[in-house]
């Protein structure tokens, strides 16, 4: 397992708590299991993947995690298909919309589609849920950067309003991975921390989606506990913490 993998272990683990739970007690509301998940992750100390701020809807997005974890590292979409599917109906919908932006279909054929599938509006807010399930896929390890990579593009080629979602997104994703690394102490000085995040910006290839250090101190420090002396001494620091939409 890797250093960055091993960051997610007690994640993880309360995951599949959570889900035998869940199970075991044949739980489908979803307001309920949202409920459990924030008080497993507050008595254990698990944050959620986030960026500078809480946001109202966090922890129903955070179930994104449960799905992952319960799809890709349990196989409960085929052992436990009834209640996988009431439980993750959005979570579902949003995997098949994500299949469909990686296709050969042109952009538009991909815009009324996705409308139909998502049995609504896309607006900012259901965008960012789409990008959750590729950003929890690629950091659980179960997905790969290149794929959401395409994504964010594809993406942003069927629906150009969303335009600056996308960066935004973009930007969360870099300043999370960074956060990551300096957790991990893979990023010690300055040198080391600019490299990485020109290298991140050129593999997403979405043009200037660099967030700036204030959003990467805000997520280094609040979600993964980097000391604020070690983040003083590698990021550059001018005013107070930044803030992308994530």
């Amino acid at each position: 397992m890797s250093r960055t993998s091993a960051i997610y272990r007690k994640k993880i683990s309360v995951g599949l708590e959570i889900l035998a739970k869940v199970l075991s007690e044949n739980i489908t509301d979803r307001k309920a299991i949202v409920s459990i998940l924030k008080d497993y992750y507050q008595a254990s100390g698990v944050k959620p993947f986030m960026g500078a701020k809480v946001r109202e809807d966090l922890y129903d997005k955070e179930l994104t995690t449960l799905y992952v974890i319960g799809k890709y590292g349990m196989g409960l979409d085929e052992d436990n298909r009834e209640v996988f599917e009431k439980i993750f109906d959005k979570e579902l919908k949003i995997e098949k919309t994500i299949e469909l932006l990686l296709s050969s279909m042109d952009a538009q054929q991909k815009r009324e589609a996705i409308k139909k599938i998502m049995e609504t509006e896309i607006d900012g807010n259901e965008a960012s849920r789409i990008f959750r399930v590729a950003f929890t896929k690629v950091i659980l390890g179960f997905g790969k950067e290149e794929d959401f990579a395409r994504l964010l593009s594809a993406f942003q080629e069927a629906f150009p309003e969303h335009k600056k979602t996308v960066e935004n997104y973009a930007k969360f994703y870099i300043a999370y991975r960074l956060s990551e690394k300096l957790y991990t102490g893979e990023i010690s000085d300055k040198l080391s921390k600019e490299i990485e995040k020109q290298a991140m910006n050129l593999r997403l290839g979405l043009g200037f989606t660099l967030p700036d250090d204030k959003y990467i101190y805000a997520i280094a420090k609040n979600v993964f506990g980097v000391p604020p002396e070690k983040l003083s001494r590698i990021l550059s620091l001018k005013e107070e913490a930044g803030d992308q939409k994530e």
